[in-house]
């Protein structure tokens, strides 16, 4: 059984390093919620706010 922990635990790891990555390299974000995203979107896919906005545009 502990060889599935920790290679559950690894995976889990992996996972969230990858999102984030991608946050950060993110295009688009919510101003709402902050969620970040690669392609515009009319809505947040996470909160629903049309709130998307570019991220180079703020800067």
């Amino acid at each position: 059984m502990g060889f599935f922990r920790r290679v559950g635990r690894q995976v889990e790891q992996f996972k969230q390093t990858a999102e984030g990555a991608a946050e950060e390299d993110a295009d688009y974000r919510c101003q709402t919620c902050d969620a970040r995203f690669q392609s515009h979107h009319d809505q947040c896919p996470e909160c629903g706010a049309e709130n998307v906005v570019s991220v180079t545009s703020e800067n």
